[in-house]
């Protein structure tokens, strides 16, 4: 059984922090377990939509639009809402949303949940990416905040999780600027041909905890709390944004984004 991780960290890491699940799914199940991921979330969207994977790990929105295109069927998801988090240097702070036009916002991939949804609060106030001010794409959230204190972009996104891997001389130089509305954290979802298998696979996902072994290690890692199942409610919550997110895949093209080689330090 193949699980398609979706890119939201370097290979390595994102390969090594889901190695205890891997190891609790493969022993659960009496059957051997892959992990894969791909370059980046549009190249993982697609061989999701080709029915590459057996099971996936995805962005809400993106899960939303393999359920409509692909009928995955969803699973479970973490338990923790998904939050995005603004944040600006502390030596250069925002007074307004409006202070962004002519500025550079850096995030990850322009395909992922924060991004989508930030261009979408942004675009409601008036601000349009590509017009008003340019996106700056970083490989990970951790590059992005690391754009502000370098000041190469006047404005972040961020998460929970991705504030967490900032080292403390990184998290003391920036604000948070704004909270945008909580939304569904990341899904499990499975390829219609493990249909007969639903209600084996979601037991298995909704028993692992941080009671095991295997659990403890990969919750302390990823910084996740745990599993409940996922609601038709969450789904069609993201409706707009998975809307959003295929205008971008068809146009088979990105908005104007900078890309950074800025590494993690």
């Amino acid at each position: 059984m193949q699980i398609g991780l979706l890119p939201i960290a370097t290979t390595r890491v994102l390969i090594t922090n889901y190695q205890p699940l891997r190891a609790y799914l493969e022993q659960t199940l009496k059957r051997p377990v892959e992990l894969v991921t791909a370059h980046d979330f549009s190249s993982f969207h697609q061989h999701t939509l080709a029915g590459d994977y057996d099971l996936i790990v995805t962005a809400a929105h993106l899960g939303r639009i393999a359920e409509i295109e692909a009928n995955y069927l969803p699973l479970v998801r973490y338990t923790a809402a998904h939050r995005t988090l603004l944040i600006t240097a502390r030596d250069q702070p925002l007074k307004s949303v409006q202070d962004l036009r002519g500025k550079v916002v850096a995030g990850i991939d322009p395909l992922a949940l924060a991004v989508n949804e930030t261009e979408l609060w942004l675009k409601k106030q008036g601000l349009q990416a590509g017009t008003d001010y340019t996106l700056l794409q970083t490989p990970t959230p951790v590059s992005a905040a690391y754009s502000l204190q370098n000041h190469q972009s006047a404005m972040a996104i961020s998460s929970p999780q991705g504030m967490k891997q900032m080292p403390d001389s990184l998290r003391a130089s920036i604000d948070v600027f704004a909270t945008l509305p909580a939304l569904p954290s990341l899904m499990w979802l499975a390829h219609p041909r493990l249909k007969d298998d639903l209600p084996k696979l979601k037991a298995a996902l909704l028993a692992f905890s941080s009671a095991s072994k295997e659990g403890a290690e990969f919750y302390n890692a990823t910084g996740y709390i745990g599993m409940k199942t996922v609601t038709s409610e969450e789904t069609r919550a993201v409706d707009e944004l998975a809307a959003e997110a295929n205008k971008r895949i068809h146009r088979q093209k990105i908005s104007p984004v900078q890309n950074s080689k800025m590494p993690d330090k």
